[in-house]
């Protein structure tokens, strides 16, 4: 490792290390329900002190553990996918076929767009409002030639969400070959339910999520191997869950950051250039490709620039209302209906709105920081991160076939509860060990695998924690940045492990040696 590779390891860590002890802290201190269907409710209650006990006590266990290594990973793989497999059938066939919000709307669009109706792409319809929608809407389309079922589609993200464990499972295994690691990481992604309830969640986000991470084992692959296929696929894959869900693009940054840093290190190595290049090339490209097909399917000019603007969405992420701060309040849509559809005009509005509200923070100092502090706690509060809320609630109308879905989906009752708090329990040990990983290998002098994913992953988190403090948020949001810390988590787990080991032996050898 060159020298300026070693200071821009540290600077980039110190700064990762910032959001990183800011959400450590949220997570440890404060328990997040987000209630009602309808509106969101956002509820803010202090951690338990038994959990921080039995936090305590599965530390240890894992500190003191020496049968994690002795577990050969892939059949530890094996079963437990089953065992997810069987939990997430349950939910599949038990749940009402039931989507609203986002999810309903998206799926109304591919329907109709398949039936030849584009009125979505007309002044108010969904396409004209969000067009940034038309990714995942295009996936909607094609699995719609398959069947309308919800169930069908229930079914297709249980096989994303196993995959998704898969792939982290995978990435576990490329940067360590220990099978306590790999095995820790299956248990951690196992345990982390969001991985499970998203399972209802028919939207973007979750696919978005499988692909990017899809595209990150490939990265740490093309850094391990130095093959060009694996450089294309980082690409390739990486701009696909942009085009899918464009809030990917703080990701698709940050894997190109890594290939620039590696780039400092080896800067003749022509297939890091060709990756770079070809993204760089495909994210203005695929984004041309959807607006033509699609103005020519239509028969209406469409820009996936236009809609709601930016500014838009960034003025109401500073506005207050019904005790939520920064959250969706239907400002974006109002003023862009107020604006007769008008993107100019809503930017304009929204762009005063800004300087309204940045004026009002500066004179109110205590305000902002109250208001700031809130909007980050029910962000990153709640260990769920809504993924039992984004499913069939009974208070939205969806009907509970079993005793078991009554139990999930209702919010007053203690398995809801409890759900909450196992989640809790799991992040905790997440975001901790995440900081032990970060200290040590992003600090050190070793230059592997293990240290480009902790990087990659932390700067990915960063991006996601500056991206919703600045933008509208919602608890939602955020799953997918705490869960590609698992594979983290679970080295500096190891690591502690062996560092708590080290000094056993020593101390042993002391009393010893005193006798």
């Amino acid at each position: 490792m060159t020298k300026v590779e070693r200071i821009l390891q540290i600077l980039i860590s110190i700064a990762c290390m910032i959001p990183l002890f800011v959400v450590t802290f949220i997570t440890v201190r404060y328990n997040v329900f987000v209630t009602d269907g309808g509106s969101e409710v956002v509820n803010v209650a202090h951690v338990p002190a038994v959990l921080y006990a039995v936090v305590l006590v599965l530390i240890v266990l894992l500190l003191c553990d020496r049968i994690l290594n002795r577990i050969d990973s892939g059949t530890f793989l094996g079963v437990g996918l089953f065992f997810f497999a069987v939990c997430g059938l349950y939910l599949v066939f038990n749940a009402d076929s039931f989507l609203r919000a986002d999810s309903l709307f998206c799926f109304q669009a591919a329907g109709n767009i398949n039936a030849g109706d584009f009125s979505d792409f007309k002044a108010g319809g969904y396409v004209n409002v969000y067009p940034f929608q038309l990714g995942w809407i295009t996936i909607e389309r094609i699995m719609l030639r398959f069947s309308s079922n919800i169930t069908f589609f229930y079914f297709c993200f249980l096989v994303i969400s196993i995959l998704t464990i898969l792939v982290l499972w995978l990435i576990s295994r490329e940067i360590c070959r220990r099978n306590d690691v790999q095995n820790i990481t299956l248990m951690l992604s196992l345990a982390f339910l969001p991985h499970l309830f998203n399972t209802l969640f028919v939207y973007g986000n979750v696919p978005g999520y499988l692909l990017f991470l899809t595209a990150v084992y490939f990265q740490i692959r093309s850094l391990r191997h130095d093959r060009t296929v694996y450089y294309v696929l980082a690409a390739l894959l990486g701009v696909a869950a942009f085009v899918l869900k464009n809030n990917f693009e703080i990701g698709l940054v940050a894997m190109l950051g890594i290939y620039v840093l590696e780039l400092i290190r080896n800067p003749r190595n022509r297939k890091i250039y060709t990756a770079v290049a070809l993204a760089l090339v495909l994210v203005p490209a695929s984004s041309l490709v959807v607006e033509r097909c699609y103005s020519s399917e239509s028969g209406t000019e469409v820009s996936l620039g236009s809609g709601i603007p930016k500014p838009a969405f960034i003025a109401m992420g500073m506005q207050e209302g019904n005790g939520r701060y920064g959250w969706y309040n239907d400002y974006t849509l109002k003023t862009y209906r107020k604006e007769g559809h008008d993107s100019s005009r809503t930017s304009a509005v929204a762009e005063r709105e800004l300087k309204k509200r940045v004026r009002y923070f500066g004179n109110h100092p205590g305000y902002a920081r109250k208001f700031y502090v809130n909007k980050l706690v029910s962000t990153w509060g709640d260990s769920l991160h809504e993924s039992v809320w984004n499913g069939p609630l009974d208070s939205c109308g969806a009907r509970m076939y079993t005793d078991v879905m009554k139990w999930i989906y209702h919010p007053d009752t203690a398995v809801h509860r409890r759900l909450h708090y196992f989640t809790k329990i799991i992040e905790m040990m997440v975001m901790i060990f995440t900081l032990v990983a970060t200290v040590g290998l992003a600090f050190g002098r070793r230059h592997d695998t293990a240290v480009i994913y902790v990087m990659l992953s932390i700067v990915y988190f960063t991006g996601g924690f500056l991206f919703h403090l600045m933008w509208e948020t919602k608890a939602q949001y955020t799953y997918q940045y705490v869960s590609m810390l698992i594979p983290s988590a679970a080295l500096g787990i190891v690591m502690c492990r062996e560092k708590v080991g080290i000094l056993i032996d020593r101390m042993i050898f002391r009393l010893k040696n005193r006798r």
